[in-house]
């Protein structure tokens, strides 16, 4: 049995996910708080296996609570419920150590699934404990992992003096240095490797990174955790950044494909610029390793990224009005897709005009584009359909990990909001001539024309007879024609009415013309056309 933790600020959002739990685990126990405070109180008191934590509420939000476990190093699982809104929070409480999240309003479904996934975990945590296997790890990396930790604190600028003092003796550097990062993909590790594996392999990996500098200068490797796993080295060579490149280009390229082939992994270098004193200067070329990564979102993931070769503005700001000259209006008034298309690739050309942006400043102005054209053609969707679809978006957009993602998400976006629109233009379309059709059956027999039934329905004339034509396929004329010559034949089954009657009575002024008219189109005359039907 387990022990469960449910936080949300909204008492019956507290209340449904807990029944939600007893439902799926009638077995576990549930304890239920209003926010971060009440629940350290709650943990502190109790052994807490599961937290479900909204992550927005007052006194303390999911994020910090987050925190706080991750510093007292409590072995509980955390799971994030999140609306649409806010899964750059959940993106975020990932990156900090939580287990999972769920989107709001939860499902049973994806709940169950979640818990599937809780218990396994937790059950291999506990058997790993019970062979004492975790704990003989802890007690011989425990200086690895300090040093990891004060290695990651220098290159994010966080070090004291006293730190920086520790890092001198750690890693003694007599020449200028640059900081290069190793990034793996994260979905791709879960899908092949336990943790304790892909420890071994990033062992291996800074062992061939050693091997890759032992020959220029020395060089130190070390790991940090994130969205994706990082090995960031410093390297102090004794030569250029420039000449140390053009020396073991091709050798970092081997190393890529090395790591694809004999691992199956996606691996990708970012180098920072070089920086005469590596001390107080690594940050700076560590953060600039970690833009050249970022740069792959343009370029693709798998290759070496230099910062100093990539045209990239990190905070060139994301566009806020929409260019005229995208053609992307324009393309939503003609229901074309593929010109929808061409013209949020426009948009993205020109968002890339001069310096890349940002990823998140680029996803962003392509979401503003997308949102604008769906709130401009609000009225032409269902009840409710925009605002779905801007949620959507508020959720697919920010989360794609490339612009040949986010072109797709953009353009399959696109075409659905057409295709409901064409959808529902359709059906109203097919409601007017119905209601065309009825006006005619009731006042055929009256003195009708184009212009007067056009006006009747507020249409314009040209418009009235291309939109009647499309969806009867006969014009006006021609279907006017049918209708009365139908109803005549229906007159002429009785055989004490006149022919000049059934004439007017069927809205022909002239019983002449109007036996013109009938002969022509049957092959026989209304007299005739009486004696055959008789027969």
């Amino acid at each position: 049995m387990y022990n469960v933790l449910v936080a949300d600020d909204e008492p019956r959002h507290r209340r449904g996910v807990s029944d939600m739990v007893k439902q799926l685990r009638p077995e576990y126990r549930i304890f239920m708080v209003k926010d971060g405070l009440e629940a350290l109180r709650i943990i502190e008191e109790n052994r807490i296996d599961i937290i479900l934590t909204d992550i927005r509420m007052p006194n303390m939000d999911g994020l910090t609570l987050i925190e706080h476990m991750e510093s007292r190093r409590e072995r509980v699982k955390i799971v994030i419920l999140s609306v649409y809104g806010n899964f750059e929070y959940a993106r975020q409480a990932v990156k900090l150590g939580a287990f999972d999240y769920l989107l709001k309003p939860l499902a049973l479904g994806d709940l169950s699934e979640i818990l599937d996934k809780l218990d396994t975990a937790l059950e291999k945590e506990r058997l790993s404990l019970q062979t004492g296997a975790v704990l003989q790890q802890r007690l011989h990396s425990a200086a690895p992992v300090y040093e990891q930790h004060l290695l990651s604190r220098w290159m994010r600028s966080a070090a004291s003096e006293k730190e920086l003092q520790e890092i001198r003796t750690l890693f003694p550097a007599s020449n200028g240095g640059f900081v290069m990062l190793a990034r793996f993909q994260k979905q791709e590790i879960a899908g092949s490797y336990t943790p304790e594996d892909f420890e071994e392999l990033k062992a291996t990996v800074k062992n061939w990174i050693r091997e890759i500098y032992q020959t220029v200068g020395p060089s130190l490797s070390f790991s940090l955790e994130g969205e994706h796993p990082i090995i960031a080295s410093v390297v102090t060579p004794a030569h250029s950044l420039e000449w140390l490149m053009k020396r073991d280009l091709e050798q970092f390229r081997q190393f890529i494909r090395q790591i694809r082939e004999e691992y199956g992994l996606t691996l990708t270098l970012g180098a920072g610029n070089w920086v005469a004193d590596p001390y107080s200067g690594a940050p700076a070329s560590f953060e600039q390793a970690q833009k050249a990564l970022e740069y792959t979102f343009y370029t693709g993931e798998g290759q070496l990224v230099l910062y100093d070769e990539i045209a990239y503005n990190p905070d060139k700001p994301s566009l806020k009005m929409i260019p005229a000259d995208t053609g992307m209006t324009d393309a939503f008034a003609r229901m074309d897709r593929a010109a929808a298309a061409e013209a949020l690739k426009t948009l993205i050309q020109r968002l890339l005009e001069g310096d890349y942006p940002s990823p998140a400043h680029l996803k962003d102005s392509v979401l503003y584009a997308l949102v604008h054209e769906v709130k401009g053609n609000e009225a032409l969707l269902r009840q409710d359909e925009a605002s779905n679809f801007i949620s959507e978006m508020e959720f697919q957009i920010p989360a794609c990990e490339n612009l040949e993602e986010v072109e797709a998400r953009g353009v399959s976006v696109l075409n659905r909001i057409i295709g409901s629109i064409g959808e529902r233009k359709n059906n109203k379309s097919g409601r007017t001539i119905g209601l065309c059709k009825a006006f005619l059956e009731e006042h055929y027999m009256e003195d009708l024309s184009l212009e007067s039934v056009a006006r009747h329905f507020f249409f314009s004339s040209a418009y009235f007879s291309s939109f009647f034509k499309q969806h009867t396929f006969m014009t006006f004329t021609e279907y006017l024609l049918r209708l009365r010559l139908d109803k005549a034949k229906e007159l002429l089954q009785d055989g004490d009415r006149k022919i000049s009657t059934i004439a007017l009575s069927v809205g022909f002024r002239d019983a002449g013309y109007f036996t013109r008219v009938f002969k022509r189109e049957t092959g026989l005359a209304p007299e005739e056309f009486r004696k055959k039907d008789v027969l």
